[in-house]
């Protein structure tokens, strides 16, 4: 399957297919293999790979993004804000990332219904 027609069965661009794939070669998921009989294929079993490998590939950032931005000094709840919801991020990101390693490739494509 060409990358044009992944992105099609995807509904997106080959462009972003392609980029994902780059990525994903990058942090050792694929290999990729040039030339006229060139492609790509897991660089390991599908069992080893997980949810958050893919993620933190393809990302590089945070699941949940939050902006920056300086206190109000005159209040208590602004001066606040940060560090509160800073650990609340910082939990909701360790239990989503553990939870996103507890899935592994090989299950994900267990569930793809193939068309009769």
């Amino acid at each position: 399957m060409t990358s044009d027609e992944l992105a099609k069965s995807v509904r997106t661009n080959a462009t972003v297919v392609r980029r994902l794939v780059a990525r994903l070669v990058e942090a050792k998921l694929l290999k990729a293999y040039k030339g006229k009989t060139g492609g790509i294929e897991l660089a390991r079993g599908a069992n080893a790979i997980t949810l958050k490998d893919i993620y933190v590939a393809s990302s590089g950032k945070a699941l949940i993004n939050t902006r920056k931005k300086a206190p109000r000094k005159v209040c208590p709840v602004s001066c606040s804000m940060g560090e509160l919801m800073g650990d609340i991020i910082d939990g909701v990101e360790r239990n989503s990332m553990k939870y996103l390693a507890s899935i592994s490739l090989a299950s994900l494509a267990s569930k793809v219904k193939q068309n009769a």
